[in-house]
């Protein structure tokens, strides 16, 4: 055994002092690489080679400094392909790193990254986890990087997607701080060791606790840092830390099959803060007792290494009843963390005295590594079974997935990703110039909490595009979704409706509300609907005020329209008087007081008190006879062509007034508010209404609902959530797409465990069909066949490509949805299908189709 102990691994604190280091991990696969986390909330990622081998001197020792947390870093593990770190700090963050490969080599030694001056390497910050209401205090991946677990100083364990690191579970069986955690290597179980003197080995079907393990913990110190647990590499037992028999500090040994420990490491003098296992399996020679004196015979064996607060560290044979090696007196302080090399020769140490040392082995000492297939034969008994990846059947796989890694280069895969001071490609929804007054969520108040410590915990307020409007903001939409050119109503409080109580001649009609009158001068009364038969007049009618100006966007100068009605105590209509820039250009006179007053570039439509639409052109001219209706108007819209009037009666009309043709007539808008609740039947009121340029209507309830009536189908269809962008404006912020279902998209990469996104995403391919948003039908083409390459969902994935093939004869090649070539976009979905090798055969036999 040689040992190392190189000086310039350090974190550096106040006038040179070394500050503790509480974790190391060595790099898996070439070990090239060993992260270190300190007291100074810092990671640091240093080159094993120069720690190794001193004629490696002239290489770069330090690689990278990382500095995302803002407290002292507590564990630090690389995943089990040692392409991601994930770091756990107090915190109560966990942070995802990976190496940032896009910035150019004389870029690196600045990083972005903050304190990363002189660093070689780039690293970036992928996903911050938030969780834990305190302390991380260890992390460990799963054996195939589908689950990362975390675990704290707030009792807490969590599991989350090793993919998308949503978060999965929440494990609350600990009774205190829980400070370490270890996977089966199988995966069946995960193992975590508790200050409530319990290790828990939970079986990772259900989340639910297997066995709980009190012997012998029951006299255990509590003083130690941390309680660092490691599993086997043959699955077959746990070494676990700070155990205690008779006043002697152990590492009980804990058999799989029973979870009984029937062997204890003993030799320590102090408490052991952290166990773990060579991830190596040796043969070596041991006496043969069943032979002649001096016989040996040779036993597959696996290397176990223990440290504590004794400042030592010893290395166990789990064939042999006594320790390899010991090495006593190397740190001044604590052994907080240990970490073995891929190979097994080699294991590194750190320590609370703010060093680590490196502790070599030879073949001579260890003996003869066993292969990969030997260890994966004695895993087979406990259920193990290796993930097998299918071979690739032609060449058209191979190009398909070369094409499809080419697309996620070159434009990053749905949207940019912006974080940590890293930003990506972005994609952005092609959109006219054309805004259109929608509603917009307002944010409520973060939820405030403190700890039982005392410390302040702030629940953050998850944002989702369509949640109960607020206040109206111009945005901009989709192509087809073309905003009105004037709306009736314009002063953010939704449609008015009247109350129950107020129906029979006893509703109050206020001079203004909190925030005055609305943009045309007319008041409005908002009591909600109920959910009891509505009578006859639903909707509240606007007053009649004496006098009131509109403003009719006409042309470039603008057409004011002013209305006087005459005094409610006399009979007498209403006069109004057009006039642009100031010059007067026509009066007209109306049989009775008008209520409302909208119009468009070639139009303009009064509403009045006896229940008629009298419509005008931009110079005054009347155009056609009074509309009479069963009920006064409570809501105009005009776009275009197209005129929409929602009654008091909760009825929808709308004509083509170009045409003189009736597109909607008396169709209800009540079923749209059946989904109010009993408890709170006021609550659900129409929010917002207009006409989109297509002569389609679209309404809007409080809880967030958004509907367009199909003319085919004749009937209101529920689009929330998909008619406008703000998808991908918050996947440029997060990383991620946040919609309506509560979905967190990654941008690029797999999608993970969310059983209803598929069905998420086939609703708003259909959404965006119904619509006609031609930009975000493909978004949502290519997150559903990402989904189903992940899921491998043959079936469905064989349908859509039939669906855009369209028919095998000529006539197919110019088959078009939304504007967009069908065989066009199975072009561009069959790289992502290639990702599966379970689908190449499909993949294939249209891409050789569309080639031909």
């Amino acid at each position: 055994m040689l040992i190392v102990k190189p000086s310039f691994v350090q974190h550096p604190g106040d006038k040179g002092r070394k500050l503790p280091i509480y974790a190391c991990h060595v790099q898996p696969g070439e070990s090239k690489r060993i992260a270190t986390g300190g007291q100074d909330c810092k990671v640091r990622i240093w080159s094993t080679a120069p720690i190794l081998d001193d004629s490696s001197s002239d290489c770069d020792k330090l690689l990278a400094t990382l500095s995302n947390h803002t407290g002292a870093v507590l564990s630090v593990r690389w995943s089990q392909t040692g392409t991601l770190l994930a770091t756990g700090a107090d915190d109560s963050t966990v942070v995802v790193w990976c190496a940032d490969a896009s910035r150019p080599a004389d870029q690196r030694r600045d990083n972005l990254i903050q304190g990363g001056a002189g660093n070689v390497e780039s690293w970036r910050a992928i996903k911050v986890l938030f969780g834990h209401d305190s302390d991380v205090a260890d992390l460990a991946w799963s054996p195939s990087n589908e689950y990362l677990a975390s675990c704290g100083l707030d009792s807490l364990v969590f599991i989350w997607d090793g993919k998308t690191f949503d978060k999965l579970k929440k494990l609350e069986a600990h009774q205190g701080f829980v400070k370490g955690i270890t996977w089966d290597p199988v995966g069946k179980y995960l193992a975590t060791q508790s200050d409530d003197k319990t290790v828990k080995i939970w079986r990772t079907s259900d989340w639910v606790v297997e066995r709980e393990i009190t012997e012998p913990f029951t006299q255990a110190s509590s003083t130690t840092f941390f309680r660092r647990l490691s599993w086997s590499p043959d699955g077959s037992c746990i070494a676990m830390a700070n155990g205690e028999n008779g006043n002697v500090p152990v590492s009980p040994i804990v058999n799989r099959d029973t979870w009984i420990s029937d062997v204890s490491l003993v030799g320590h003098q102090a408490p052991i803060e952290v166990a773990a296992f060579n991830p190596v399996t040796f043969e070596i020679e041991i006496p043969d007792e069943d032979g002649e004196e001096g016989a040996t015979k040779r036993v597959v064996s696996s290397v176990c290494a223990i440290a504590g607060q004794d400042r030592s560290v010893s290395i166990w044979w789990t064939a042999r009843p006594f320790s390899a090696a010991s090495a006593l007196d190397v740190f001044q302080h604590t052994v907080l963390d240990l970490s073995w090399s891929s190979d097994g020769y080699t294991l590194y140490a750190c320590s609370y005295d703010g060093t680590v040392s490196a502790f070599t082995f030879s073949s001579v000492e260890f003996g003869i590594p066993i292969s990969t297939e030997q260890t994966e034969l004695a895993l087979s008994k406990y259920g193990f079974q290796k993930v097998k990846q299918a071979v690739a059947e032609s060449t058209t796989q191979l190009f398909l997935e070369e094409q499809y890694r080419n697309q996620q280069n070159n434009i990053g895969g749905l949207s940019g990703v912006s974080m940590g001071g890293y930003s990506s490609a972005q994609t952005s929804v092609d959109t006219p110039n054309i805004t259109e007054q929608v509603n917009v969520i307002k944010m409520g108040k973060q939820r405030e909490s403190r700890t039982k410590d005392g410390k302040r915990r702030i629940t953050p307020v998850l944002i989702r595009s369509a949640s109960s409007p607020q206040k109206h903001a111009t945005i901009s939409i989709g192509a087809k979704a073309l905003a009105p050119q004037s709306h009736g109503l314009n002063n953010g409080k939704g449609i008015p409706m009247v109350d129950i109580s107020t129906a029979a001649g006893k509703r109050k009609a206020p001079d203004s509300d909190e925030t005055g009158q609305s943009a045309n001068g007319t008041v409005y009364v908002l009591p909600a609907y109920t959910s009891v038969s509505p009578p006859s007049r639903l909707l509240a009618m606007p007053t009649a005020k004496p006098k009131t100006l509109t403003i009719v966007k006409t042309g470039p100068t603008p057409l004011n329209l002013e209305c006087v009605n005459a005094d409610a105590t006399k009979q007498g209509g209403a006069t109004i008087t057009g006039s642009r820039a100031g010059i007067s250009q026509f009066i007209t006179t109306l049989n009775a007081p008008a209520i409302l007053i909208a119009g468009g570039d070639d139009y303009w439509v009064a509403a009045c008190l006896d229940a008629t639409l009298n419509v005008f052109s931009a110079a005054g001219r009347r155009m056609l006879p009074p509309f009479v209706l069963p009920s006064p108007a409570s809501f105009l819209s005009v776009n275009g062509a197209y005129l929409m009037a929602i009654l008091t009666t909760s009825t929808v009309f709308l004509w083509d007034i170009s045409k003189e043709t009736n597109l909607l007539s008396n169709e209800p808008v009540t079923p749209l508010l059946a989904n109010a609740s009993n408890n709170t039947p006021n609550s659900l009121t129409l929010s917002n209404a207009f006409v989109r340029a297509d002569g389609k209507p679209m309404i809007s309830t409080s809880n967030g609902d958004v509907f367009l009536y199909h003319y085919g189908m004749k009937c209101w269809m529920n689009v929330r959530g998909f008619d406008s962008d703000q998808r991908v404006s918050s996947a440029v912020v997060t990383g991620e797409m946040v919609n309506p279902a509560g979905f967190k998209i990654p941008a690029v990469g797999v999608l993970g465990k969310i059983p209803a996104l598929i069905d998420h995403a086939e609703l708003g391919m259909a959404c965006s069909t119904v619509l006609e948003l031609a930009s975000d039908y493909k978004q949502w083409l290519i997150l559903y066949a990402r989904k189903l390459s992940d899921d491998g969902e043959i079936a469905k994935a064989k349908e859509l490509c039939d669906e855009l093939l369209g028919e095998l004869s000529a006539s197919g090649e110019n088959s078009n949805i939304l504007g967009m070539q069908k065989r066009s976009l199975l072009k561009d979905i069959l790289p992502i299908l290639a990702t599966n090798r379970d689908l190449q055969r499909i993949v294939a036999s249209y891409h050789a189709f569309l080639s031909s």
